[in-house]
């Protein structure tokens, strides 16, 4: 509004906006520029009754200024990380730290969802809590369980926290003990830089209050997870993310490596894994036979006729592998 002021203009037409946006394209990047529009899109339709939606040249002109744009992106932490940090970190000093990893990778939860966590929507049951995200940014409920190892590390600080005090589930943890001050949302954006500090792993401060999110759909990604599974667990309504992070999954990429070479060599028979999961190969069946090779895992088993000379093997980052060789 000051600027229509400025050049002596009452217009809303396309012209004036297009105007507008080439003259903000020369101080502010394209993420920016997509934020002025959608905001404006919103205040003018409520205010003055106006829809730039339909205003072509405004959005081609946006979409000119995204080419070749690589939007800044919190690192995520591997699986391995995130094992290191709870089995190694003090409890003492980073109690509250874990249980706030845990709840967002398990949940995928950003950092405004922690904060908002009340102790009204954890449940415990025998072995397991379900955790409900009421308030998420795309109004969109989640629902999340926590199991296993996971379980007794909520549980205990569960336990820890003063039972008179606001119903905020996270409480400020010093020195063993739970304080009755909530730990506010900026804290939880500190806490990546925190854990990556902690594992003294390269450019902590890029890992923001964004990371447990990412890690979380990462981490689900490279199990295989697939659209519908990764739009749910995330609560995103556009497929556009969700397709990012499986086009992103070092495992999905493996696996097509995997098949092309295949096809290339069927003899050569690649076992990989991107994050520490148990092994696959090319057609991601954990269980073949080759000839006088037995190479077993936890699902059921393919047999695969090849010459009698064995072929080559190639294994990369696997874990848990049992190689048992028979004698016919």
């Amino acid at each position: 509004m000051d600027w229509r002021l400025k050049i002596g203009t009452n217009s809303f037409s396309e012209d004036t906006l297009l105007v507008y946006f080439k003259e903000l394209t020369k101080k502010c990047k394209s993420s920016t520029l997509w934020s002025h529009y959608s905001m404006l899109k919103s205040t003018l339709n409520l205010k003055h009754n106006m829809n730039i939606e339909s205003y072509a040249k405004v959005r081609a002109l946006l979409k000119r200024q995204s080419e070749g744009y690589q939007p800044k992106k919190s690192k995520a932490f591997t699986g391995d990380e995130i094992y290191k940090f709870i089995t190694e970190a003090p409890d003492t000093k980073y109690l509250a730290t874990k249980v706030a990893l845990i709840m967002g990778v398990m949940g995928a939860c950003r950092s405004n969802e922690l904060y908002e966590m009340k102790t009204k929507d954890l449940q415990f049951f025998e072995g397991c809590i379900n955790v409900s995200v009421p308030i998420t940014k795309t109004k969109v409920p989640r629902n999340f369980t926590v199991t296993g190892d996971f379980y007794n590390i909520v549980k205990k600080y569960s336990e820890l926290r003063p039972s008179d005090v606001s119903s905020s589930f996270f409480l400020n943890f010093q020195n063993g003990k739970c304080t009755k001050q909530v730990i506010g949302i900026n804290k939880f954006g500190r806490m990546g830089k925190e854990i990556a500090e902690f594992l003294k792993l390269p450019d902590p401060v890029k890992y923001t209050g964004h990371c447990l999110r990412r890690s979380s759909a990462t981490l689900y990604a490279d199990g295989g997870a697939n659209m519908t599974a990764l739009k749910r667990h995330g609560g995103w309504k556009s497929a556009s993310v969700a397709e990012g992070y499986i086009a992103d999954s070092k495992k999905n990429k493996m696996d097509a490596a995997n098949k092309i070479l295949h096809q290339i060599n069927p003899n050569s028979i690649s076992i990989s894994n991107a994050n520490s999961c148990p092994s696959t190969y090319a057609d991601g069946v954990s269980n073949f036979t080759i000839d006088n090779f037995a190479i077993t895992n936890k699902t059921s088993d393919v047999n695969i006729n090849t010459t009698k000379t064995p072929p080559t093997i190639h294994f990369n980052n696997c874990h848990n592998l049992t190689i048992n060789f028979i004698n016919k």
